[in-house]
């Protein structure tokens, strides 16, 4: 392991290299298979990838093909080499866990009430006609008895109050007394304020070319509007310190030595109306490390993230290759490894190689330490101890929150 000192200046020189030898998978022209990650592709080789490339690539899976490696590729390190958490015990590890957590399925107009110990379906809520399942997002209320809904039906999105009751067995969803967006502006991502006042909205319009941040109250439908003057969009939105603080997490498709991809936190208390007058925390390229997504923790004081190897050399067995990462949000000096992917061979004879996945993060509790998370399998982190569930396939994006 660096030291300190070692390690903040790598990540500081980080920065500024161009890392991430990586294009953006093709999105819809809304730009709506979102769920706060893009799909990255690296420049495997110049030719074509083939079929078995192709398939896998949809599926969420990387492949490293073997052979000479990249001119300048590092190992795995800087985020991914931090030292990996042993597991709580099971009784240690749930406290405090929520008793539930909601799916809005993104194949079906419906929102899935499951409890948190076993994914077992408790109340499936049926989703107002017309709306585009793919693009729903859902985000929860205080403790988790309560959700909100952003739900598109062309040319809008609307928002929804889901209230469970009788043990998660029944809900009620209405509409919340707030503006829904204007036509052509999309929900990226949703989250509630920790005193349940505030609603905030990643709005996506013109298919990326313009990325907003509004909070809504929602007792008096105020909105406040933070705008970016470059194209881009956030995909995940994470408040902190008792809603002083919101941290969203930007995509572009700018190369890397002037994208503002990363984490950023924004004083939702400050004046003015700029996004990027907040600060960058983290970005998206650190080495060859690419954090695909990230929330802060509700104190503020760290954060977390889904970080995948974007290289393809020193790549064996056992290699860490990805996984969930937490970090400290002032530096982003990574603490721990919370999560490890390592990677697997294929001994397919076209085409063999190291497979690298891919991990996922729809939405963290209120206290932060117990995550919902997409990897080899869906399911929940609970402070480092991984329990599978179900309600979504592995490595896909999902609309989620407990």
């Amino acid at each position: 392991m660096l030291s300190d000192c070692d390690l903040q200046t790598r990540l500081s020189e980080a920065f500024h290299e161009q890392a991430d030898p990586a294009a953006e998978l093709g999105v819809d022209a809304a730009g709506l298979f979102r769920q706060g990650t893009r799909l990255r592709r690296r420049r495997i080789a110049a030719r074509a990838a083939s079929a078995l490339a192709a398939a896998a690539l949809v599926a969420g899976v990387w492949i490293v093909r073997t052979g000479p490696p990249e001119p300048g590729a590092q190992p795995p390190g800087l985020l991914l080499d931090a030292a990996i958490a042993s597991p709580q015990p099971a009784a240690a590890a749930d406290a405090g866990m929520p008793p539930y957590y909601v799916i809005a399925d993104h194949s079906r107009p419906v929102a899935e009430v499951r409890a948190a110990k076993t994914g077992k379906i408790l109340s499936p809520v049926p989703l107002p006609a017309g709306i585009d399942p793919k693009m729903s997002q859902v985000a929860a209320v205080g403790t988790g008895r309560s959700f909100v809904l952003a739900l598109f039906s062309f040319p809008r999105t609307r928002f929804y109050l889901l209230r469970l009751a009788a043990g998660g067995r029944s809900a009620h969803l209405s509409s919340l007394p707030v503006r829904p967006l204007a036509a052509g502006e999309y929900a990226d991502a949703i989250a509630v304020s920790p005193d349940g006042r505030r609603l905030a909205v990643a709005v996506q319009s013109g298919g990326g070319r313009r990325g907003i941040v509004e909070v809504m109250t929602l007792a008096t439908g105020a909105v406040r509007t933070w705008t970016a003057p470059r194209s881009g969009w956030a995909t995940q939105l994470s408040w902190a310190s008792h809603g002083r603080e919101l941290g969203f997490f930007w995509q572009d498709d700018r190369p890397a030595r002037t994208s503002a991809a990363g984490l950023w936190v924004l004083n939702t208390a400050a004046a003015g109306h700029g996004l990027m007058s907040a600060r960058r925390i983290l970005p998206a390229a650190v080495g060859v490390d690419h954090v695909q997504s990230a929330l802060l923790s509700p104190d503020g004081r760290t954060a977390i993230a889904s970080v995948t190897y974007n290289g393809t050399r020193h790549v064996g067995p056992g290699t860490v290759v990805g996984g969930i990462v937490e970090l400290s949000a002032r530096i982003g000096h990574p603490l721990r490894t919370l999560l490890a992917l390592r990677a697997a061979h294929s001994a397919d004879p076209v085409r063999p190689g190291w497979y690298i996945g891919q991990c996922l993060l729809p939405a963290t509790d209120a206290t932060g330490s117990h995550l919902l998370v997409s990897c080899d399998r869906f399911g929940r982190l609970d402070r480092a101890r991984f329990t599978a569930l179900p309600g979504s396939a592995p490595q896909t994006a999902v609309a989620a929150a407990w």
